[in-house]
């Protein structure tokens, strides 16, 4: 009997997977019925992007990603349509088109039009479309989790760390920039850089002499990473490690995952190196954010059979101390 049903939940998981998936390509396809490219820029596009098949890489991404979340979440129908929808805009397409308005001079396809803001549209669009189906699909539309989330937000806690995760994430922005994205020349030259590279200090040197404004600019998409993966920690119902792995992942892909389409408004080359050098350094932000930010308030049963392994978790809650760059991407 419990054979059988194991099976029949991993069924059901499997067929809601399949199910959130074609919600994930209906979504896309939407927005780019009602808000199409114009010629100018559709005719910019390549034959490919930097992999075999980019929509499948999206589907998998997007539709694992929303269905772990669903999983952990104990919310139902608007409030998890919340959970999934405020995160997936805002860190799939907020955060990267504001950095594509900022480096606008790189995208002339961009300037003297309303292109840029129509992608922020498209994005909240299909955001919003692509939420509503996973929370239909996934029968959560009435039905709780079932469970409590086992992490609550404290303001204080969270505005000191905030302060200088914003400065970690200056720090893992120039750093990843240089020794990953920085090392392609097609990619310096996209951006006006030198045909030869510059060591470390002398480019951060330049860019500081051109751009005096980047590191507050990154400073604050910092502290908005931070703010846009809140709803995520106040409704998960797994462990702390579990937290930090998925806010690793979707820290990580969901921000570049668009990459991987051909894009008319960069080469194949300068995405790969964008993808390679914001997901690493974006899993290790978000990583760090689920270590550091959400408070472990509820253990599972089987953790408090145990208190010997729980003496030091028992210990900092105790004593309030509970241990825990795409711009210019394009959907196909």
């Amino acid at each position: 009997m419990k054979t059988e049903m194991k099976s029949r939940k991993i069924l059901i998981g499997l067929m809601q997977v399949l199910l959130i998936s074609l919600s994930f390509v209906l979504a896309i396809t939407i927005p780019g019925i009602l808000m199409p490219f114009p010629d100018v820029i559709e005719k910019a596009r390549p034959a490919s992007g930097f992999t075999g098949n980019p929509l499948l890489w999206n589907t998998v991404v997007n539709a694992l990603l929303v269905f772990w979340l669903v999983k952990r979440s104990p919310y139902k129908g608007m409030k998890l349509f919340l959970q999934i929808s405020i995160p997936l805009f805002f860190v799939q397409t907020f955060q990267t088109q504001i950095e594509t308005l900022y480096f606008i001079d790189a995208f002339p396809l961009l300037k003297g039009n309303f292109e840029a803001y129509k992608i922020i549209l498209r994005g909240l669009l299909e955001s919003v479309l692509f939420s509503s189906f996973a929370v239909l699909v996934t029968g959560r539309l009435k039905i709780t989790g079932g469970q409590p989330s086992r992490f609550v937000i404290k303001s204080d806690r969270m505005l000191n760390r905030a302060l200088w995760l914003g400065a970690i994430y200056v720090i893992l922005y120039v750093t990843f920039g240089y020794f990953v994205a920085w090392q392609s020349q097609e990619l310096r030259l996209f951006y006006g850089g030198p045909a030869r590279l510059n060591t470390y200090f002398n480019q951060l040197r330049s860019m500081l002499l051109d751009k005096p404004d980047l590191p507050f600019f990154q400073y604050c998409r910092g502290l908005l990473w931070i703010a846009f993966l809140i709803p995520i920690f106040k409704g998960f119902t797994g462990g702390r490690k579990e937290l930090i792995v998925f806010s690793a992942l979707y820290m990580g892909l969901m921000p570049t995952v668009q990459l991987a389409f051909a894009n008319p408004l960069m080469p194949p080359q300068v995405c790969f190196f964008h993808f390679i050098e914001v997901s690493v350094s974006n899993a290790i932000f978000g990583a760090l954010t689920g270590y550091v930010i959400p408070v472990l308030q509820i253990r599972r049963e089987s953790e408090r059979r145990q208190p010997g392994r729980n003496m030091r978790a028992t210990w900092d809650r105790n004593a309030g101390l509970s241990s825990p760059q795409t711009a210019g991407c394009l959907p196909g």
